[in-house]
């Protein structure tokens, strides 16, 4: 059998980040876990590709938390705990967003 190839640094950090949201993390919690999973990029690769997996990430949590406010929008007015949920959703991954766009401005510690 053939051996399974790790995940991508970045796919895991896709993952982990997707499997923190699906408990129903708020964007406080979802900052401190983006800043966590920068760390472990920055000692996966060096400075230029790490940029590039940031940038891959921001830009792909801005999609994502532009199709979950529109996904707000669509809910009932009357179903107040299904749009409690997707408005947690939508804040939590804006907040993955902006984490990420907030390391791509920081300068890199030598």
């Amino acid at each position: 059998m053939a051996q399974k190839r790790p995940p991508s640094p970045q796919r895991a950090a896709m993952q982990r980040i997707v499997e923190i949201l699906a408990r129903g993390a708020g964007p406080e919690r979802m900052d401190r876990e983006v800043d966590a999973i920068v760390a472990r990029l920055r000692e996966s690769g060096d400075a230029e590709e790490v940029q590039a997996w940031l940038e891959e990430l921001r830009d792909g949590f801005a999609e994502n938390a532009e199709s979950a406010a529109e996904a707000v929008d669509e809910i009932e007015s009357t179903e107040k705990a299904a749009q409690r949920n997707a408005e947690r959703a939508a804040a939590a991954m804006g907040a993955c967003r902006d984490a990420f766009a907030r390391h791509l401005r920081a300068p890199v510690a030598a």
